[in-house]
């Protein structure tokens, strides 16, 4: 299955989300994963890494 990413709009390839057959086309849309790419993943790293406070020594 392939989805996009929602940051850039990439297409990203998932196989492990398989929607059931018998759910309705809203229910599959609510059960949608939230899928960043490679690189938008990395950036989110990188900026989270960058945002956490360093210990002050006591």
């Amino acid at each position: 299955m392939q989805v996009r990413c929602m940051m850039c709009g990439r297409p990203v390839e998932l196989e492990e989300f398989k929607p059931d057959p018998y759910d309705d086309e809203d229910e599959i849309k609510k059960k949608s994963p939230i899928v960043f790419c490679q690189l938008c993943e990395a950036k989110i790293r990188h900026e989270s890494d960058e945002s956490q406070k360093v210990p002050k020594p006591v």
